[in-house]
């Protein structure tokens, strides 16, 4: 039989990190074998259940690359269903009604000594199947329960080895509540039956779930799927990942400038062994993958990793994609505001090689990059504060530039500007390490940078020209903190894109 797996989230939240992370491992699987990935939307609770959280969970698979086959089927379109498997437990005597209220449950729970160790104590399954017609035929309220069968109810894990329950550790839990709706049992077995799971992969918190499962796939006269169960992410202080562990939300990911292959890569190297390197391509992901790929413990969420891969993903992104996809973020902190076609601001492909290997995030590279699209951006204080100090390199900037306006721009590579910049240092008695610091200044506004040539050359003649042009300006006026955001501004230069 053909590989059948299916991601089923709640729409009551984002889609999480830990949901993300099974879906991803169900979606491989399914890859990996030639099977069907089915999206399944589980909305029964509709109190909180909202058309928003669905069209978010939809995009963060998207966003993160996980497509699917079939659906997303909602569970709110599928009572019948539950309430036909429900009659037919009843019928062969693998379910029964149950009459005790909520009340007279709890007033037994609580009587027993041990309210947290109490199990429902089968008060109604010896009622007649007769009797228990007549009293629904009578209007009388109740429950449908599942008769647990005696035994032990196991399986053969696929990521934890074989688990068994004994019957007694499981109660006769409720199918059908009062008012006719299913439980999640009723609902989530039944849809997997309907549509021909032949795994369900997920996390080990639903563990105590797969015994009651598993004796409704026997009442239905059925075999059950194979069960895997996929260890927690856990936080740095090892407890279980939530909102007190910062973000959590995929989408949130993509705000804070984290590329989707990126947390692919982490999600899917998080508790499982796929090789030392830090980054995969999905298809290679796919190849490596298996269940016996994953680990059996928790995995814990070290943000660190994730920028580290981040970096990486970004550094070997092609500059053409790179271009496309950090547009957003730099429209987000251009001065000037977003970019338009009577303003544009569009960062060079050289402009996003060189510092694309520096970015640990989107975000980062858009900073880096407004030097690159537009001459409104502040100096960084303690580079201005050292540039005060050696005004003699002051000087030999303002010289440098005739020498550096004077090449062509075949001339404008890395190395003839290297060479020039070196030759005038050293004709004019200083150091190229103290030419180097006011001018990675004027054209970045940072004490740091790549390598300065390569700047100069990503910048281009003309954006370099007018970079160095403005900070000589704002010393020579004895205002060096020029620029946006700083006090005492003289006048304001109009962003304009740099030349390549």
């Amino acid at each position: 039989m053909s590989v059948r797996v299916r991601f089923a989230p709640s729409p009551t939240g984002y889609l999480h990190v830990g949901g993300a992370r099974t879906a991803l491992i169900n979606w491989l699987y399914a890859r990996k074998h030639g099977g069907v990935f089915i999206l399944r939307i589980e909305d029964t609770d509709e109190a909180r259940s909202t058309p928003e959280m669905t069209q978010a969970i939809l995009d963060g698979l998207s966003w993160l690359g996980i497509t699917w086959d079939e659906g997303p089927f909602f569970q709110s379109e599928r009572q019948s269903l539950y309430t036909e498997n429900a009659r037919k437990l009843l019928e062969s005597g693998h379910a029964y009604r149950c009459f005790c209220s909520k009340e007279a449950v709890e007033e037994r729970r609580n009587a027993s000594g041990k309210p947290g160790e109490w199990k429902y104590d089968q008060l109604c399954r010896s009622i007649t199947p007769e009797e228990s017609k007549r009293r629904a035929g009578a209007g009388e309220p109740f429950v449908v329960r599942c008769a647990v069968p005696a035994g032990k109810l196991g399986w053969n894990d696929v990521v934890k080895g074989p688990i068994e329950f004994d019957s007694s550790e499981v109660e006769d839990f409720v199918l059908l509540r009062t008012d006719g709706t299913p439980t999640y049992h009723m609902s989530v077995v039944s849809d997997d039956v309907d549509m021909r799971m032949t795994h369900v992969i997920r996390g080990e918190d639903h563990i105590s779930n797969t015994p009651k499962q598993v004796a409704l796939y026997r009442g239905l006269g059925l075999e059950p799927p194979v069960f895997g169960h996929i260890p927690l992410i856990l936080g740095m202080d090892k407890r279980k990942l939530s909102k007190r562990h910062g973000t959590v939300s995929v989408m949130t990911y993509k705000d804070e400038g984290i590329l989707p292959l990126a947390l692919f890569n982490f999600l899917a190297q998080l508790g499982a062994n796929l090789g030392e390197e830090p980054v995969l391509t999905m298809t290679e992901i796919m190849r490596r993958f298996d269940f016996s790929a994953l680990k059996n413990s928790a995995s814990v969420f070290d943000r660190e990793r994730l920028t580290f891969i981040n970096a990486k993903v970004i550094g070997e992104t092609p500059p053409c994609e790179l271009k496309l996809l950090v547009r957003p973020f730099l429209d987000a902190v251009l001065p000037c505001g977003p970019s338009t076609a009577q303003c544009p601001c569009e960062p060079t492909e050289a402009a996003v090689r060189v510092v694309g290997t520096r970015a640990k995030d989107m975000r980062e590279l858009a900073a880096m990059l407004v030097p690159f699209v537009s001459e409104d951006f502040p100096y960084d204080q303690r580079g201005v504060e050292k540039a005060r100090k050696d005004p003699r390199a002051i000087e030999a900037l303002s010289s440098l530039m005739p020498p550096i306006e004077a090449l062509s721009e075949e001339e404008w590579t890395p190395a003839r500007l290297e060479e020039t910049l070196r030759a005038h240092a050293e004709a004019s008695g200083v150091k190229a390490g103290a030419l180097i610091h006011p001018c990675r200044l004027f054209l970045t506004g940072r004490t740091e940078s790549p390598g300065i040539f390569d700047v100069l050359w990503a910048m281009g003649k003309e954006g370099t020209l007018a970079r160095l042009r403005r900070g000589l300006a704002t010393f020579e006026q004895g205002n060096p903190s020029a620029g946006r955001g700083s006090e005492g501004l003289g006048e304001m230069h109009r962003p304009k894109p740099a030349s390549d």
